[in-house]
């Protein structure tokens, strides 16, 4: 075996590689400098070897679908209305009830014909886990073989990647019980990595030996990049199909239409053509019990065209929430919800530790045991609590607030997201 300086990096950048239909040679893409694998090898390594590459795709297509995947699922905040009217007992007119709904949760009611609602709102993820593992030291592994020889190799990486999202909406009432909705969210992107504590081994079975390959440990490879733009444009329609009359409970049925507008090898958006449909209900009170059940598709995503799975959709799944808004006065309304997504068959980023075969003799200075990466299909579901605040100021303007957290550790996985917005209903003349 010929003697090799190790340089290992987590980027295809540093390394100039090309993986399927994009090179990332000179690129800005944020998806050329997210770590790949647990090597991305240059010439000075294991040399340019298709097995290698091979390998270092399967935790790659894994890290970004679900990126992009998460980026179907950001909740944005209702695209309606913040006071309705109800018909009280004993009375035929209609008077206005100033529950003023949820936050992240759409409700059933309409802004009503002719009606135009906007909203406009800020929140900010500052992601920490990918499926379960910590961002801040995450393992990326393989292993391949190169002829008579099996080579393995593995490092950490210090991930910061954070994402600030501002939402604008517009709801129009076209018939009293039927909105259309626009969603246009602009995103900001930026993503710094240090990678560390490379390892690498190489077996020769003809020799049955093993050498050690592995840098200096002070070794270390950094990265930094950000983005900014629109993301994916949604269009929602619902259609209220209880509660028109005024009383007390109402329902809608409801789809929306995501198209991708945003440049998902920045992640700025998903990549794919997306939709939903879904079904509100909601009993109106003092204290509002509501609920939403939706079903989410998506169809091939260009970031993992990128990765060269060019067929492979974005998982979707069923989604739904349950919660209630309790009206504190005539002005301030307070909003609890349990917010649910499935995404099924999902490709799921996971480390396995293997033992060496044979085991490698104490005196070669070889460890035991090596670090795998294997991406499988997972089915799973996160799980968020919402809670926040609606106020309504005179002249039909709402603030609000909110606070977004993940009560399970999978799929990509942010600190607590903050939300704060404004809104404002006009009404036209009657």
């Amino acid at each position: 075996m010929k003697t090799r300086n190790l340089l290992l990096f987590a980027w295809i950048m540093s390394a100039g590689i090309s993986f399927a239909q994009q090179n990332c040679t000179g690129s800005t893409n944020l998806v050329c400098e997210f770590p790949v694998s647990a090597t991305t090898l240059s010439d000075k390594t294991f040399g340019d070897v298709p097995a290698a590459l091979s390998a270092a795709l399967v935790p790659a297509a894994s890290m970004n679908a679900a990126i992009a995947t998460q980026l179907t699922q950001l909740p944005v905040p209702s695209a309606t209305v913040g006071v309705v009217s109800l018909r009280r007992s004993g009375s035929e007119v209609p008077t206005p009830f100033d529950n003023l709904g949820p936050i992240l949760i759409d409700r059933p009611d309409t802004v009503g014909r002719g009606n135009v609602f906007i909203g406009g709102s800020y929140q900010h993820f500052n992601f920490n886990a990918l499926d379960g593992l910590s961002l801040q030291a995450l393992p990326v592994g393989f292993n391949f073989v190169n002829g008579s020889e099996t080579d393995y190799g593995s490092m950490v990486n210090n991930v910061n990647f954070t994402l600030d999202q501002y939402v604008g909406i517009a709801t129009v009432g076209v018939t009293h019980s039927t909105d259309i909705s626009v969603i246009v969210p602009t995103n900001s992107v930026s993503l710094s990595v240090v990678s560390s504590k490379f390892t690498a081994v190489a077996y020769d079975s003809t020799k049955n030996t093993y050498t050690t390959l592995s840098p200096a440990p002070s070794t270390k490879a950094t990265a930094t990049g950000s983005a900014s733009g629109i993301g994916d444009v949604t269009l929602n329609v619902k259609q209220m199909v209880l509660g028109q009359n005024h009383f007390r409970p109402a329902a809608a049925l409801g789809a929306t239409f995501r198209f991708p507008t945003g440049n998902s090898l920045s992640y700025l958006g998903s990549g794919a053509y997306g939709g939903s449909i879904y079904g509100l209900a909601e009993y109106r009170a003092r204290l509002s019990p509501h609920m939403q059940l939706g079903y989410q598709w998506n169809g091939s995503s260009k970031i993992l065209q990128f990765q060269g799975l060019s067929n492979t959709r974005l998982p979707g799944g069923l989604s739904y929430a349950l919660g209630a808004d309790f009206r504190i006065n005539t002005r301030l309304t307070m909003d609890t919800d349990i917010i649910g997504t499935q995404f099924v068959n999902t490709p799921y980023f996971a480390e396995q530790t293997l033992s060496f075969n044979p085991t490698p003799a104490a005196s070669s200075g070889v460890p035991s045991t090596y670090l795998v990466v294997n991406a499988t299909n997972n089915t799973y579901a996160t799980v968020n609590f919402s809670g926040g605040l609606k106020f309504s100021l005179p002249g039909h303007f709402l603030l609000y607030g909110n606070a977004l957290v993940q009560l399970n550790n999978v799929g990509l996985r942010s600190n607590v997201v903050p939300l704060g917005g404004i809104a404002y209903s006009f009404r036209r003349a009657r």
